[in-house]
């Protein structure tokens, strides 16, 4: 064997040793792009279900608004029409009623129509 079969064997080997490396990091780097695309795809899914669970939590917190809160306030609010549809309806009356003259209802109301307009608040 002479030097240029040796300087040849030598070249092949150390051909061979990094194209074994570089085969080897094109292997491994493939396979940590493909580590980092599924962790990427685990991230959008967590979003996905974080976004779907605040959604999901908005929802109930609504319901529970329209139940605990503005359905209450729509009894009270109907309630409260009924009262003033009643209080209307007598003070409409007072003028046709035989003792309005020194009805006390009228003249309170009448004394307090004369304080909010005297009292601008």
């Amino acid at each position: 064997m002479n030097t240029l079969e040796i300087l040849r064997l030598v070249a092949e080997i150390l051909l061979a040793v990094v194209a074994a490396g570089g085969f080897k990091n094109w292997t491994d780097t493939k396979k940590y792009r493909q580590e980092v695309e599924k962790l990427r795809a685990e991230v959008e899914s967590a979003k996905t279900n974080t976004r779907s669970n605040e959604l999901e939590n908005v929802k109930k917190a609504m319901a529970i608004l329209m139940e605990e809160v503005v359905e209450p306030l729509k009894k009270e609010i109907n309630a409260i029409r009924k009262e003033m549809a009643r209080l209307r309806r007598a003070v409409e009356k007072v003028s046709v009623c035989p003792h309005s003259a020194d009805c006390p209802v009228r003249r309170e109301l009448q004394s307090s129509e004369e304080r909010d307009r005297a009292s601008p608040s």
